[in-house]
């Protein structure tokens, strides 16, 4: 679907935006390690096409709601709003590749250590280097590094290339340093004629403890953050509840506006709260363990 929209936005305006592409040239690398299947210059015009959109179409909406409202400082305000929103959507679209290729090489970061201990196992059989990738690329439970091996496994199967050019060249793209020290270690076992089960073994228990590490650090973090949960949400919920009856007796706010109040703090507020930490927690836990 984002291809497709691509495509179409570059029909509308690309031939615009090749004149400027040279400003974008920092974009390029990050759709590659984003596994954003998009060229850059579609990517542009899909950028550019898309907060032009929504300023025209803020200016359409947004003014003649205000100004019906507000005559012309309501317009006034529509055009700000809409160049405001505009910008926000010029800056989201540069910032999603950065965005999404943290999220990936996180990823490939949790999941290393158990695909590093599988590849190890293979190669304690004998298995050839593109034939290990092959099979990693079918173990769907990795992920984000079955992805980079199926990628492995087609510049060797499909373009020909050789091992070390392949491992090179996913080095090159992958968003994870772990992993990119990995494919350069492996690159340089096969190339030096070392032992490349022994290597992955040793690498696989490097990160383990690593992982290891990260999962008590959590554990930890975790910890806090329940007790901040348990201060803001439940008693905090508690203290507002009963502030609110009493102010309502000195402020003389009616009955209804306070009962108002405290149902959408109940109703609307503790879920939002709730949500937000479920989100941090998430964010926060190791792979293996979401």
């Amino acid at each position: 679907m984002l291809e497709e929209y691509a495509d179409f936005c570059y029909n509308q305006i690309g031939s615009y935006i090749l004149d400027y592409i040279e400003y974008f040239e920092e974009l390029r690398p990050q759709l590659s390690r984003a596994d954003i299947e998009i060229s850059l210059p579609e990517y542009v015009s899909m950028t550019v096409f898309s907060s032009i959109s929504v300023f025209i179409f803020g200016i359409f909406i947004l003014g003649s709601s205000m100004t019906i409202s507000s005559g012309l400082s309501g317009f006034v305000l529509s055009i700000a709003l809409s160049i405001v929103l505009s910008i926000g959507t010029l800056i989201g679209f540069y910032l999603y590749p950065s965005v999404i290729m943290r999220d990936r090489a996180s990823k490939i970061r949790d999941s290393l250590p158990f695909a590093t201990m599988y590849m190890a196992t293979l190669a304690g059989t004998g298995t050839s280097i593109s034939q290990l990738f092959a099979n990693l690329a079918e173990t769907e439970e990795y992920g984000e590094i079955s992805k980079e091996a199926e990628k492995i496994n087609r510049d060797i199967e499909t373009f020909g290339m050789d091992v070390g050019e392949a491992l090179q060249r996913a080095a090159e793209r992958t968003p994870s340093d772990d992993f990119k020290d990995l494919l350069w270690g492996i690159n340089h076992t096969v190339t030096s004629g070392g032992s490349l089960r022994a290597f992955l073994h040793e690498r696989s228990r490097t990160l383990m403890n690593d992982y290891e590490r990260r999962v008590d650090s959590f554990a930890e973090q975790l910890s806090l953050i329940v007790e901040m949960y348990i201060t803001l949400v439940i008693v905090g919920s508690i203290v507002f509840t009963s502030m609110s009856v009493v102010m309502s007796s000195f402020t003389g706010y009616s009955p209804d506006l306070i009962v108002m109040i405290q149902m959408l703090a109940i109703f609307i507020g503790l879920p939002f709260i709730s949500g937000m930490f479920i989100l941090i927690v998430k964010g926060m836990a190791p792979g293996g363990i979401r």
